[in-house]
C-alpha cells in the first residue's frame, strides 16, 4: 500500500536537513523505533515495535539510506521480519523537504509498505494509512521538540511518546470508520 503523509516544521530547510542527517537522533523520533547499530556505510540495524489491538510485532530488520544534500531529500528502504509472530515488512520512504517561505519547511513523505503474515490484515482494511498519520504526527511533533530545545543536550533526550497500541487502534479504528462512512453521515441531516 501507499501511504503520503506532509507536515510543516517551522524551522528553514538547513535546520530541519541537519537534523534529517541525524540518523539516530532521528530515530528517536519514530515511535516504536530503536537503532542497534550504525554500519557506516549508509546501513543501519534497527528493531520497531508495534502494537495495534490484538496484534504485537517487533521488527528486527536493516535500513539503507541515501541523502541527496542538493535537492534535500533521503530514500530509505527498510525490510524487518517478527520472528516471533511471523509477519514480515518492507518499506520504500522517500522524503522531500522543501523550502516554503525562508521561515518554514513543507516535509513530504512518500512510502510504500508491503507488509505480510498476521500484521497484513490491517493493510486490507485501510488501518494502516490511519495508523500512519498518527504515527508521522508524534514524529512531527518530537521534530518541532527537538529543533525547539535550548541545547544539544536537551535535544538528545527528546524521543517520541509511546504510542499507546488499543488507544491507538481504537482511534485509527475510528478515523478509518468515519472516512468509511463519513458520507452517509454528512448527507443525513439533509
Amino acid at each position: 500500500m501507499d501511504v503520503t503523509e506532509r507536515f510543516t516544521v517551522t524551522r528553514p530547510i538547513e535546520s530541519v536537513w541537519e537534523l534529517f542527517q541525524d540518523v539516530p537522533e532521528l530515530a528517536r523520533c519514530l515511535p516504536g523505533a530503536e537503532l542497534t547499530s550504525d554500519n557506516g556505510d549508509g546501513s543501519f540495524d534497527g528493531r520497531v515495535g508495534v502494537k495495534l489491538g490484538p496484534i504485537s510485532s517487533a521488527f528486527d530488520g536493516s535500513a539503507t539510506i541515501v541523502f541527496d544534500h542538493e535537492l534535500y531529500t533521503l530514500d530509505i528502504k527498510g525490510r524487518g521480519v517478527d520472528r516471533s509472530g511471523g509477519s514480515q515488512g518492507r518499506v520504500e520512504v522517500a522524503v522531500t523537504l522543501v523550502d516554503a517561505d525562508g521561515v518554514d519547511t513543507e516535509v513530504t513523505i512518500d512510502a510504500k509498505v508491503m507488509l505480510a503474515g498476521p500484521i497484513a490484515q490491517f493493510g486490507r482494511t485501510g488501518l494502516v494509512k490511519e495508523v500512519s498519520k498518527r504515527l508521522i504526527d508524534e514524529f512531527s511533533d518530537c521534530l518541532h521538540a527537538k529543533l525547539d530545545a535550548g541545547s544539544v543536550e536537551e535535544a538528545v533526550g527528546i524521543e517520541a511518546s509511546d504510542v499507546h497500541g488499543f488507544s491507538l487502534f481504537v482511534a485509527s479504528t475510528w478515523g478509518a470508520f468515519t472516512s468509511w462512512f463519513g458520507g452517509l453521515f454528512s448527507n443525513s441531516d439533509e
